[in-house]
């Protein structure tokens, strides 16, 4: 009884308190010429790598990233282009959603899914649609937690990454830092190395 009681209470910390703790008041710093570079070359298939290094959550994920979630569409005329996993379980975001609320957002790209394929994940993906949070960070399909939805919509497991403990949970465990250091990625768009062009090239982009 002890131990539910004590689970209860974790889970309600981890979904209802933790995530909204943020020690700067004003937004994150993502200009819009940026969050462009990245769009334009954001395609469906792709995995979105993020930190708000003002966030608790990125204070308490340890690594260089503290978020993963998948494109699944590409048009600015829709609202869900990004499948994520969050503590409002399975949300359907935009691009544009992920960098206002991150200080860096990096994406990569499997070199080892083909085109079809690529569909056939975003197909398995959307699945997850009705899939809740897991607080535990335990592997498998019942609850996912973001990096791990991922994963598990790359269901052939093409994906080659490590599934080393890196949040002391005791079991292994797929980490946002993890899927960056796939050997089988690429890296289209980092944020943090993008610098301001004059004001001419930016306009003229």
């Amino acid at each position: 009884m002890f131990i539910v009681f004590q689970s209860t209470i974790f889970s309600k910390i981890l979904l209802k308190i933790i995530p909204y703790i943020r020690f700067n008041f004003y937004y994150t710093n993502f200009p819009g010429w940026k969050y462009k570079r990245g769009y334009n070359l954001l395609e469906p298939g792709d995995i979105i790598l993020t930190k708000d290094k003002w966030k608790l959550t990125s204070m308490l994920i340890p690594g260089e990233f503290c978020h993963a979630a998948l494109c699944v569409n590409k048009s600015e005329t829709v609202e869900f282009e990004v499948a994520e996993m969050t503590h409002t379980n399975f949300t359907k975001s935009t691009f544009y959603d992920i960098c206002k609320q991150s200080t860096r957002v990096k994406i990569i790209r499997c070199v080892d899914w083909g085109e079809e394929y690529i569909q056939e994940i975003i197909t398995r993906c959307r699945s997850f649609e009705h899939h809740k949070y897991d607080v535990e960070f335990s592997l498998g399909v019942k609850s996912l937690y973001c990096s791990e939805m991922v994963v598990l919509s790359d269901f052939k497991n093409k994906l080659k990454i490590s599934y080393d403990d890196l949040a002391g949970l005791g079991r292994p465990y797929i980490s946002p830092t993890g899927l960056s250091k796939a050997k089988n990625i690429k890296t289209i768009w980092d944020s943090n190395l993008e610098k301001l062009k004059t004001s001419v090239e930016k306009w003229g982009d």
